[in-house]
This record gives structure tokens, sequence and C-alpha cells, in this order.
């Protein structure tokens, strides 16, 4: 009788851990599938906010992640190379392999904007050339010498987005030749209609002689400031090239409607930096 008992007493202990364990098996399982599930809906939002490089806003809304990943914990510019909030810009890579952009942190569309074009203005300009020295010449070390790379920003008319942007990458070789070959009769610190016919477009150029682009050396300013009444800044396209000898080529282009031309001096880079 007292071993029936007992047996009896070890079947219900062994009943009870069995329910136990199938419970925790249970539990366990549910959390598994509640972890699933969650990561799953992560990763649809993740998937929801994409960014869609065929609209027009692609790089305010890249712009926006940057910035706000910087503020952060930890803060990281992802997805961006570089965010610099104090001086409110941001460094991204291009859509070529030796291709940078700068853009600012604040919402600006583009070239015409008034705000940019004052010689107080951020200088956007001097820091494109600061992070292209930086971007550009650690990629391609056959890139030494300051004329073989510059900066370019496209008219209203040639850009595929309204948030403003400066290429920087490398100079075509037989741009930064000509520019070169024709420096002592380019004019010093105004334009002065000095035309050079540069990949098939005409470029009225000027020389800068310090290596200031900032407040009367920016370009934006420059360039704004030599426009005729009739002329817009949506229509122009500007590049910056350096000067070997220390300094810089400031070109400019403009879009023309009745000749079907959409002034884009990025046209003047080298982007894979090849011809290098």
């Amino acid at each position: 009788m007292k071993n029936f008992l007992f047996l009896q007493s070890s079947f219900g202990s062994n009943n009870l851990k069995l329910k136990n364990n199938r419970s925790s098996i249970i539990k366990y399982l549910f959390a598994i599938l509640l972890t699933s599930l969650t990561e799953l809906s992560f990763i649809n939002l993740a998937s929801s906010q994409t960014l869609d490089q065929s609209d027009r806003d692609f790089l305010w809304q890249k712009v926006q992640k940057c910035v706000a990943n910087q503020q952060g914990q930890p803060p990281k510019p992802d997805p961006c190379l570089y965010v610099d909030l104090n001086n409110r810009y941001v460094v991204a890579n291009g859509s070529n392999q030796v291709e940078y952009l700068l853009l600012p942190t604040d919402k600006i569309e583009g070239i015409e904007d008034p705000n940019i074009s004052q010689s107080n203005s951020i200088p956007y300009w001097q820091y494109a050339w600061e992070q292209a020295r930086k971007y550009v010449v650690s990629q391609k070390p056959q890139v030494q010498y300051r004329n073989q790379y510059g900066l370019a920003i496209n008219s209203k008319q040639a850009r595929n987005q309204d948030q403003l942007h400066i290429h920087m990458s490398c100079i075509k070789q037989s741009v930064s030749m000509q520019l070169e070959t024709d420096d002592n009769q380019i004019p010093v610190g105004n334009f002065n209609n000095f035309i050079l016919t540069l990949e098939n477009n005409q470029y009225n150029i000027m020389r800068l002689d310090n290596n200031s682009l900032a407040n009367n050396n920016n370009p934006f300013y420059l360039v704004n400031k030599s426009l005729g009444s009739s002329q817009k800044m949506a229509d122009q396209s500007i590049a910056v090239v350096g000067r070997r000898r220390g300094g810089y080529y400031i070109l400019k282009t403009e879009s023309d409607a009745s000749k079907g031309y959409n002034a884009a001096a990025e046209k003047l880079l080298d982007e894979d930096c090849s011809t290098q």
C-alpha cells in the first residue's frame, strides 16, 4: 500500500512537472513568435520609409535623416558621410564613383534662392572646397594639385533635385589645362566678358588670386552681381576650379531656352577621375 501511494505521488509529481514544462515551452514559443512579429513590423516600417531617388525631394529627405541621426545617441551621420550642425551642411555620396555632394541642412531649393547670394551668406563654396580636398584627394592618390579638383552647381533647368547641392569631384584634365594656358588673360576679380568654350559650351570666367570663397569672394555673390537686369540666377550654372599656383577660377554659364541649352557646369567635372 505504501508503495502504491509512493507511485501515485511520483506520477502526480511528474505529471505536474510535465504540465509545467509544457507551459514553459508554450510561453517560450509565444515569446519567439512575438519577437518575430515585432522584427517584421520594424522591417516593414523601414521599408515604408525607403527614400525614392526619383522624388525631387530625395536629397532633402536624405539631409533630414542625416541630421536626425547625428542628433541621436550615439550621434552618427548616416546615410551621409559627414554632418556639420554648427555650419549647417552635410556631405553625402553622389551617384558617381568619385562624386560627393555638399547640401545645406536648411531647405534651400537651388541656385535661385536670394538668401545665398549675399556677401555675408553661409560660405557653402568654402566648405565644399575644404570637403573636396578631404574626400576627393583621399579617394584618389593621383590627385595632388588644387587644379585637379573642383566644384559645380547646375542651373534650375538642368537639375532634377530641389535641394541645393554642390558637386565635388575631379576636374576634366582638358578643362584645367585650358584654364592654365589662358591664366594670364583671365581677368582678376571680375568676369569682364572673358569667354572660353569648354566641353562644347561657353563659359564666362574670372580669377581669384586668394584662397577664400567666402564673403565678397562667395561665387554666388560674384555671379549674382555680374548679371544684367534681364538675367536670372535660376538660369546660371557655376563651377569653381582650383588654380595650381593658388586661388581659383570661377566659371559661369547660362541656360538658353531658344537653343535648348540647360546650363550644367557639372559637365566640367571628371566624376570618376579617369583623366587624372
